[in-house]
């Protein structure tokens, strides 16, 4: 789990930035499994068109975006005046031994390995190249000249990036760049109207969100609890095309960084009145249908079983649920003979941001 805290002057703690690197590397990860990313089926069609001995070299290549993005290519990336070739120039001056560490992680199972030092420690790097050998022989040797000598490999595979890059995503860049800064602009003037959090519900689910701790939370399978700070910022990149994605980096020696979707994860909340809130709000404010609302966070139920948990007959907990519905606060669905009752977490996000937008802000 990765916790992220923030003070109370949180807006003065971030930043945004959008980088054509990046960009390139998340687009070239949509290529190795395009199942996954519906959203960007017309790229993988355009990209079809490539040629191809180039798409040839991509795929053997491949191995370096398919699932763990280096952070190495994270590099100048809060600088807007840095181009796709200045980026990649300042990850080609990195230390070795850096770019080997970040390389090893595109080959290893990083939920097993996190926090073991493979270039430095003979015993973990035999232990690790062992597993791979029993598992994938090729992978194994391509591991074992990332260690020994990680710029060559890093070589093969970025001419390919700059092939790419020239061949397709130059232009492609060109036409969301602007997409880009504009939702930077709508971030930054979210935030400015109603602070951070109202602005970080746009990444849910892949994002938890716990505005009374100012926090923010994602499931990682390592352990990392951040306090934010001027001293130590997080910058969000904003990026058309890590979707579904939401990646975090957050190991030294690399900055603080969410590299987030352009588009919202969460769905757009629906324009409600005035009374509608009130609607929702009069419906949560009675003791049996906020027992409800508890048994329901855990699972949908049936008015039977609800009716057995709060301890009221199934005709009254059957009015307290129409009431729920009425406001737009549970949704139902047919599985054979039994109505299941669920929340609608769309609604309560909604909501929440509401209440969130009413609440005084000090200034620093």
């Amino acid at each position: 789990m990765i916790t992220m805290r923030f003070a109370e002057t949180a807006e003065e703690d971030i930043a945004f930035s959008v980088s054509p690197l990046l960009e390139a590397v998340h687009s070239w990860h949509v290529l190795t499994d395009p199942g996954h990313h519906a959203l960007h089926v017309p790229w993988v069609r355009r990209c079809r068109r490539l040629p191809a001995a180039l798409r040839r070299r991509m795929r053997e290549q491949g191995f370096l975006v398919a699932d763990y993005i280096p952070a190495f290519f994270e590099s100048r990336a809060g600088d807007h005046d840095a181009d796709f070739a200045d980026q990649l120039s300042a990850v080609r001056t990195l230390p070795p031994a850096v770019l080997a560490v970040e390389l090893a992680r595109t080959l290893v199972d990083t939920t097993r390995w996190t926090g073991h030092d493979l270039v430095r420690d003979p015993a973990i790097r035999d232990a690790v190249l062992a597993e791979c050998r029993r598992t994938d022989a090729n992978r194994a040797a391509r591991l074992d000249r990332v260690l020994t000598d990680p710029l060559p490999v890093l070589e093969e595979a970025f001419t390919v990036l700059e092939d790419y890059w020239s061949a397709a995503f130059a232009e492609e860049w060109e036409r969301v760049e602007p997409s880009l800064y504009e939702s930077i602009a709508q971030a930054g003037a979210r935030i400015a109207r109603q602070g951070l959090f109202p602005m970080l519900r746009t990444l849910v689910p892949q994002i938890r969100i716990d505005p009374a701790r100012r926090a923010l939370r994602l499931d990682r399978p390592h352990h990392h609890d951040i306090a934010v700070t001027r001293d130590r910022p997080v910058t969000f990149t904003a990026s058309r095309y890590v979707w579904p994605h939401v990646r975090v980096t957050c190991d030294a020696p690399w900055p603080l960084r969410i590299t987030y979707p352009s588009l919202p994860l969460a769905p757009a909340a629906r324009p409600t009145s005035q009374e509608d809130t009130l609607t929702a709000l009069r419906a949560l404010a009675a003791a049996p249908r906020l027992q409800i609302i508890t048994h329901l966070s855990a699972q949908s139920r049936t008015t039977q079983e609800l009716a057995t948990l709060v301890g009221l007959s199934p005709s009254v907990t059957s009015r307290h649920l129409h009431q729920l519905t009425q406001a737009g606060l549970t949704t139902t669905r047919r599985e054979g003979y039994y109505v299941l009752y669920s929340l609608d977490p769309t609604r309560f996000d909604h909501i929440a941001t509401i209440l969130a937008a009413l609440a005084p802000r000090t200034d620093p």
